[in-house]
């Protein structure tokens, strides 16, 4: 059930009684719901016609009408539609055409077509022979006015001598009332104030119901007030210009500008001719590059399985050319940028893309975030349709039908089932979009290590090089491999036949002549630069894009969800990194996709990170050896900095080990760091500074936010000197002081926006004195598991009764107790307080 259902249900009001005009059908022709829910209103709501709930073009009308509106016509494309985007301020989606649009209903769900295929069935048999129908329309600009006449017409002919059309036209002022014209029988107009709109309170109403009565009247021969008109020449002289009916809810547009598509800005430097598929369906692309393969040789390695990352269908097209055990899936034929294979590893195939659509939306088919897009239009010179979003485009399948979403469903469920085959090698192999994809690397290959383990490895290929070619290494990442491609090697049957073979023979530990590049800036610097992978079929662009250069220019309603689309990816583009103090921390910004850190699953204070930092973690694994922490099953490692908590004395170690690793590696990759602290206390703050001069000399560029909790509101600053440093306060929750994850999850996902530039409201404060002193109370710290202090050290004026525990080990049994611990722990061997 729809939004359209649900409105058919709205109750009808009270009926006039009048058995006269109750035999006279009412039909709406739109150009909005305002006809329909005016019949609902004065009694008359009858069944549910196809233009009912829609926004409607008089072109529209007459495109449907005048043809068979049938399943031979494939119902003049009433279903199709060419954008679809989010409503602003509502829980809306339109889906839009010139001729027509749904504010209410989603053309993509096989329900909406059963039940619009029965209005349209009803419509379809009206019968204006026998009896008299009063067909109602309101106009969305006068610049329709001069169409009329044909509509007239044309519903006469279609319906019978007997169809009646009262056309409203809004706003108007200069003439008010209705009106008849000389030598045209069957039509009245009503000139309406907007005044009509609301009712005695000011709120919205259903405002034709008087004028639709007045019609009936005059149907039937009864006396009616009426304007008498010589001509339809001075019916459209009387009236006041009006386009209120051309924009829709939220300011969008209720049509498409155009039938046409609109030119796309051409690329520059583009390859010519660009490689492209052929205009092919992909069912068929599977059948001809499997016939292909049985004609060449039989490549490959047991055990291996070779997966399509894109970014274009022609590497699906090469695996199958070249015979290998490629399974079918998602990405296969796909455009898609490297943000959006990230995204889909990341967050899964039900994570919504922009805000208001995919996974939990108002729409049935948007279940599944992958199957979002903007703009669908018809491939110039081809039958295939493109649906892009700004991540991702289809050419090759339609995600509007709804049998292509169920095949979808299923490659889906085959890409996950891959996490269930550890043993099983797996060569991912992409072509990069653009070549700034190489300094990124790192971020994809984490990803599919992730979530496939460490039998993955990695083929990127750069294509259209002519200085440097050839495979290349990137240390040290000992799972990627990248090949740099001449132009010339798409002239070939299997463009890509030279770096998968490489890749083979890398993987099977053949001889293999590889250059090495110290780290992938330098990787991409060996690259020209090139953008071929931004460019689909038929002239448009691979992905949606903000075309406007202006430097004045703001995006209005059409453009905002763009926006505010680049600024979701900018979020999820960032690397996150947890500095402590909680182990909560860490693991809270996993939400986030947060990059391993070594901070993640320990106790460590400011002084702590700042001597970690300048010491590059000298003395960070240092640590005693474990102690059972008594009357729990936690064993900790304790130094005057940090501490670890485990249940074994050794996992929280090994995973600290990890984490600095990947904290080291943070130096390869080009992200914008946003850097988290949860202080321990007020007197961190004054530690700031230096803190974030710890973090820009060792990273460049970075942001820092530091989160303060125990505060009496909510409130965040900047410095007025240094706007990359953020603070947030936020209130006492009991969860702060137990470390539930919560309490850190939503107040650094209320800080997002400030990091990646969105306009955002904050509190400006001279230093960090001035900061220090808009503290109402220093929250207390933090106890560890088992109600125990995380320091050795008296770093927050708590006495430390040391109790031994020497006769413990991690073998020992542990203890179920949650009573509060009391522990010593030997120093001896780490470093001096």
């Amino acid at each position: 059930m729809q939004e359209s259902d649900l409105m058919d249900q709205l109750p009808d009001g009270q009926s006039r009684g009048d058995a006269e005009t109750e035999q006279i059908m009412l039909v709406s022709l739109g150009c909005f719901c305002g006809p329909k829910l005016s019949f609902k209103n004065i009694g008359r709501g009858a069944e549910t016609l196809p233009f009912d709930w829609m926004r409607t073009r008089h072109e529209g009308l007459v495109h449907f009408l005048r043809n068979d509106w049938g399943k031979r016509s494939n119902w003049n494309g009433f279903f199709d539609f060419n954008s679809k985007k989010v409503v602003p301020g509502c829980n809306m989606t339109t889906y839009r055409s010139y001729y027509h649009s749904f504010w209410h209903d989603d053309p993509t769900d096989p329900g909406m077509h059963e039940r619009y295929l029965r209005r349209i069935n009803r419509f379809n048999k009206i019968d204006a022979k026998s009896r008299p129908v009063l067909f109602v329309r309101t106009i969305p600009t006068t610049e329709e006015l001069k169409d009329v006449p044909e509509l007239l017409n044309l519903l006469r002919k279609r319906h019978g001598e007997q169809a009646y059309l009262l056309l409203i036209i809004d706003f108007q002022k200069t003439a008010d009332g209705p009106a008849v014209v000389e030598g045209m029988d069957n039509i009245m107009v009503h000139y309406m104030a907007g005044s009509k709109h609301v009712n005695q309170e000011g709120l919205p109403a259903p405002p034709y119901g008087e004028a639709v009565n007045l019609a009936l009247d005059w149907i039937v021969g009864r006396p009616v007030g009426v304007m008498q008109f010589d001509s339809w020449d001075t019916i459209m002289k009387c009236a006041d210009r009006t386009d209120w009916g051309l924009n829709g809810l939220g300011g969008l547009y209720a049509f498409e500008p155009s039938l046409e598509a609109p030119e796309e800005e051409p690329f520059e430097s583009m390859p010519d001719p660009l490689p492209q598929l052929p205009a092919e369906r992909s069912q068929f692309l599977i059948e001809d590059y499997a016939v292909k393969a049985l004609e060449g040789d039989r490549l490959g390695l047991e055990n291996l399985k070779v997966v399509s990352l894109g970014s274009t269908g022609l590497v699906k097209a090469s695996l199958l050319s070249l015979a290998l055990n490629t399974p079918e899936l998602p990405f296969d034929w796909l455009q898609i940028s490297d943000a959006g294979v990230l995204h889909f590893l990341r967050k899964g195939w039900e994570a919504p893309t922009r805000e208001g659509l995919g996974a939990g939306g108002q729409r049935p088919s948007e279940k599944h975030g992958f199957f979002d897009y903007t703009t669908r239009r018809r491939v110039p010179g081809t039958s295939l349709m493109m649906c892009r979003s700004h991540v991702h485009s289809f050419w090759h399948d339609d995600p509007a039908i709804p049998e292509v979403r169920q095949k979808f469903t299923k490659l889906f469920q085959q890409f996950d089932e891959l996490t269930d085959e550890p043993d099983v090698l797996k060569l991912f192999v992409r072509a990069v979009a653009t070549s700034s994809e190489l300094g990124r690397a790192r971020d994809l290959m984490q990803a599919i290590t992730k979530k496939f383990g460490k039998q993955a490895a990695l083929l990127l290929i750069c294509d259209f090089q002519s200085q440097v070619r050839g495979p290349h290494m990137v240390d040290p990442f000992e799972d990627l491999m990248v090949y740099f491609l001449e132009g010339d090697a798409h002239k070939e049957a299997i463009p890509y036949k030279k770096p998968i073979i490489a890749a083979l023979d890398w993987i099977a530990g053949r001889e293999l002549q590889i250059s090495v590049a110290p780290d992938l800036k330098a990787l991409e610097a060996l690259a020209q630069p090139t953008s071929w992978g931004l460019r689909g079929l038929g002239g448009f662009h691979a992905f949606e894009m903000l075309t406007a250069s202006a430097d004045e220019w703001l995006p209005g309603p059409e453009e905002q969800w763009l926006v505010d689309a680049k600024f979701e990816a900018d979020k999820e583009s960032l690397a996150l990194v947890s500095l402590g103090y909680h182990e909560k921390l860490g693991q809270a910004l996993h939400e986030f996709n947060a990059e391993a850190s070594p901070f993640d699953g320990c106790f460590v204070s400011g002084e702590g990170v700042l001597h970690f930092l300048r010491s590059d973690f000298c003395d960070f694994l240092e640590v005693p050896k474990a102690e059972k922490v008594p009357g729990t099953d936690f064993f900790v490692r304790r130094s005057c900095y940090h501490s670890f908590w485990d249940h074994d004395g050794e996992s929280a170690l090994n995973s600290a080990k990890e984490g600095l690793r990947s904290f080291r590696e943070l130096l390869q990759t080009t992200r914008t760091k946003l850097f988290v602290r949860a202080a321990a206390n007020a007197d961190e703050l004054l530690l700031i500074g230096e803190l974030y001069g710890e973090l820009t000399k060792r990273f460049g560029r970075a942001l820092l936010l530091v989160l303060l909790s125990g505060q009496a509101t909510r409130t965040t600053f900047t410095l007025q000197d240094n706007y990359n440093i953020l603070v947030q306060f936020f209130e006492e929750e009991e969860d702060a002081q137990t470390g539930s994850m919560r309490c850190y999850t939503e107040n650094v996902k209320k800080c997002l926006d400030w990091a990646v530039g969105k306009p955002s409201k904050v509190g400006v404060v001279p230093d960090l004195a001035a900061l220090r002193g808009l503290v109402t109370a220093p929250n207390p710290p933090i106890s560890g598991p088992g109600g125990a202090l995380p320091e050795v050290c008296a770093l927050f004026k708590e006495d430390l009764h040391l109790a031994s525990t020497t006769d413990e080990s991690p073998e020992s049994s542990m203890s179920n107790s949650s009573s509060p611990a009391k522990i010593t722990a030997s120093v001896d061997n780490g470093p001096s307080c």
